[in-house]
């Protein structure tokens, strides 16, 4: 009994205690709530950084593959445009199979 006594004090006294400062413990819990919200917050900016890092790989990759479309464009319009201009200016034309001569290999 003496010792079911003891505890029935001491809870007694650790809530006088929390009362008394009930102030300090809401400023201890709210600095802990803000501790664990900046550890969230830098977990989610690493987490965008990495993605944004994923992007931004992915967008040089696409203008590596831009450039070359272009090149090749350019390349092929070059071709076209002989052409044309053989065509135009000089009068050449694609032979037809009755004017085309095999040369023999050996």
């Amino acid at each position: 009994m003496k010792r079911l006594l003891l505890h029935t004090q001491l809870i007694k006294d650790v809530g006088r205690d929390l009362v008394r400062f009930r102030g300090l413990l809401f400023w201890t819990a709210l600095a802990v709530v803000s501790a664990f919200v900046i550890v969230y917050q830098a977990y989610l900016y690493r987490d965008l950084m990495a993605e944004r890092e994923v992007y931004f790989s992915e967008r040089d990759a696409l203008d590596v593959e831009w450039r070359h479309l272009i090149v090749e464009q350019n390349s092929l319009s070059e071709h076209s445009r002989i052409n044309r201009l053989a065509r135009q200016q000089l009068g050449l034309q694609r032979p037809n199979e009755l004017q085309e001569v095999l040369v023999p290999w050996r």
